[in-house]
């Protein structure tokens, strides 16, 4: 099993020397320096970008436009939706409209269905019944399908 490098911290909790922070961070800084002179990129200079590197950040762009371009589709399709629900809304309104005038209508016959007058007229109309001394005509219609009648009082 390999030994674990010890934290800076437990590193130095122990020991009771002082440490000159600006002296710790002008060695950092040197070692980051020489670092990058090995590698062969010197600080605060142009860096050359490999063709590696164009590719990666070819790549990243290519996946960021179509996560954008996905994130995009979601957004129309969603506002399509929207659309068409409250397209089928207002029809759904307007036929519950009519219905309520058509129950309106329906009600108000209803309620004139048991009086007499109404019944007569139906009865005349419907059934072709005439009062005691009362002649009934029966002409044919225009169309020459149906028959008319008529009623003559005497």
């Amino acid at each position: 099993m390999l030994k674990r490098k010890k934290r800076r911290s437990r590193e130095f909790k122990s020991s009771s020397q002082v440490i000159d922070i600006e002296e710790a961070r002008r060695e950092r800084k040197k070692k980051r320096k020489d670092a990058a002179e090995k590698r062969g990129k010197t600080p605060k200079t142009k860096q050359v970008v490999t063709e590696r590197q164009a590719g990666r950040k070819a790549r990243r762009r290519m996946v960021y436009f179509f996560v954008f371009l996905f994130i995009l589709c979601i957004i129309g399709v969603s506002a399509f939706n929207i659309v068409s629900l409250k397209l089928t809304e207002a029809k759904t309104m307007k036929e519950q409209q009519a219905l309520l005038e058509q129950k309106d209508k329906l009600e108000k016959v209803y309620s004139q269905v048991n009086s007499p007058e109404y019944i007569e007229q139906q009865a005349r109309q419907q059934l072709r019944m005439i009062k005691p001394g009362e002649i009934l005509y029966v002409l044919p219609d225009e169309d020459g399908k149906k028959d008319k009648g008529g009623i003559i009082p005497q």
